[in-house]
């Protein structure tokens, strides 16, 4: 392993450790970013460098966007209603988390890291053609994931209308209720 090999897997390590460890979410974030920026200069080290353009201007620019908009909203949510609404989330949480690495390692155990196709240096043309091919199914469950995550984060955050916002006709009904 040469030197910046082991510089590139210890900055991963340590800013991967990092995201999970920061008390502050926008610290955290910024650990992330760091994180896929270091990435994807490893990705053009290792002469796919369409990936490592991916890396930057999907992941560490729209993802990372996506997750500081979420943890706005919930720290908006916080202030508003005077508690963390994901204190009995965790459990909860705890349990997917550990189902979701359950399934992850269930799928590595018979992958073969040897690809049979010629990459021609991460250009989309081939790069297309394997993922859209074997791993299609894995690519549209991520989709999905990060979807589901997005509709349930919102859905954390939405506070409940006061009755004064409901049209006339709803807010009699609730009121007979």
């Amino acid at each position: 392993m040469s030197l910046l090999e082991g510089l590139a897997v210890a900055l991963l390590l340590a800013s991967g450790m990092l995201v999970v460890t920061l008390r502050n979410a926008i610290h955290a974030a910024l650990a992330l970013i760091f994180n896929f920026l270091v990435l994807a200069g490893v990705y053009v080290a290792l002469d796919a460098r369409f990936l490592g353009f991916i890396q930057v201007i999907v992941y560490a620019g729209a993802i990372v966007v996506l997750f500081l908009f979420v943890i706005m909203l919930l720290f908006a949510a916080q202030g508003e209603i005077g508690f963390d609404p994901l204190v009995r989330s965790k459990p909860l949480a705890a349990l997917l988390a550990l189902g979701v690495a359950g399934v992850l390692l269930s799928g590595l155990w018979g992958l073969k890291l040897a690809f049979t196709q010629d990459l021609k240096g991460g250009l989309p043309q081939a790069l297309g053609l394997l993922l859209y091919g074997d791993w299609l199914l894995v690519l549209l469950a991520v989709g999905f994931l990060l979807m589901v995550a997005t509709v349930v984060a919102v859905a954390l955050v939405e506070p409940s209308r006061p009755l004064d916002a409901l049209p006339r006709e709803e807010r009699e009904k609730e009121v007979a209720r």
